[in-house]
């Protein structure tokens, strides 16, 4: 018996069947976009993914992305780690998101802030149109333009026509230069041909507590801002800044019923975001986890209470938002010569 004449035939055959299966790894990896053979063995996710969050903790904006991070976690079941890294009008979480690995671990819930801050501050570590992947809207949230109770003004009409009539007597607060309240206040005026002062604070709070005494006669805020000024007759509420009345304030007409205008729209917005050039079938993942999510009408109550809005979509309706805001926005900071 030729007993090393069977082992050589039982190799040769283990060598072939191992060509065989790597011939067909290959294919399937090839099949998949060619991103590697880890992706071809493993599953997405297999590990915890982060989501960045511009802000800090406490606001309504950190608190309706931690709930829709946990909720996508759920979904993708993986755990979803919130980190928090504000500063520079977000331009930090923008800036350490562009430069992440795009395995479709590091997730940004990315403000529109994202298309402003190019033009706004001059010079960022970013292109927002080729830096990151759009995967799904996360959220949007109204603005609310309230006055001082006191103000002669009792609707818009009334506001546009009293100013019109005292160049420069009036005022309107915001948060800070540059924030979409602040660019929300300019359109306004530019829009009605106003001339009034616009006086910036650190924040929407000390702005707020200046309208309530009278300091400055209005300002846009966000809608869970303004709800409880409203509401109570701490101020009066004269329009929402968006297309459609809000649940919240149903009573509010929008800036275009308010006015007789067509076309006026300011709203704040937080889309799901990752570095480009991730996988296509991690975006495909993240993206049908989105859309899950978008029929939970549990979640989308519970944001709505607090005064933002859950809006689920797919990559090119986020692509549709930047290009509107970046162009109209980008065009107000120039045409007025806004630094931040």
């Amino acid at each position: 018996m030729n007993i090393n004449g069977k082992n050589n035939q039982r190799t040769s055959k283990r060598a072939t069947l191992a060509r065989g299966l790597a011939l067909v790894l290959l294919a399937v990896v090839g099949a998949q976009g060619g991103q590697g053979v880890a992706y071809a063995q493993d599953t997405y996710p297999n590990k915890p993914l982060r989501l960045l969050v511009p802000y800090p903790p406490g606001g309504v904006t950190d608190y309706a992305s931690r709930t829709i991070a946990e909720r996508l976690g759920r979904e993708l079941g993986q755990s979803i780690v919130v980190e928090n890294r504000a500063g520079a009008a977000s331009t930090i979480a923008s800036n350490l998101t562009a430069r992440a690995a795009p395995d479709g671990y590091t997730t940004y819930a990315a403000p529109v802030s994202i298309v402003i801050n190019p033009v706004l501050q001059g010079k960022v570590e970013y292109d927002p149109y080729k830096d990151f992947q759009p995967i799904s809207m996360m959220l949007t949230s109204p603005f609310v333009l309230h006055a001082n109770k006191d103000f002669k003004a009792k609707d818009v009409k009334e506001l546009i026509a009293l100013v019109r009539a005292n160049p420069d007597k009036y005022s309107i607060g915001t948060s800070g230069i540059g924030s979409i309240n602040h660019l929300a206040a300019e359109y306004f005026i530019k829009t009605f041909g106003l001339k009034m002062a616009v006086i910036h604070y650190k924040g929407g709070a000390p702005a707020a507590q200046d309208l309530l005494g009278g300091q400055i006669e209005m300002m846009f805020s966000a809608l869970n801002e303004a709800l409880p000024f409203v509401t109570s007759g701490r101020t009066r509420g004269m329009a929402v800044s968006v297309a459609k009345r809000v649940a919240l304030l149903p009573e509010l007409p929008t800036i275009d019923e308010a006015s007789g205008t067509t076309g006026f729209d300011a709203v704040f917005w937080v889309a799901l975001m990752t570095p480009a050039k991730i996988p296509p079938q991690v975006l495909t993942r993240l993206s049908a986890a989105m859309q899950m999510i978008g029929q939970d009408q549990k979640l989308a109550d519970d944001l709505a209470q607090k005064g933002v809005y859950l809006r689920v979509s797919g990559p090119d309706e986020v692509k549709q938002f930047m290009q509107r805001d970046g162009e109209k926005w980008g065009r107000l900071i120039r045409d007025l010569g806004i630094k931040e």
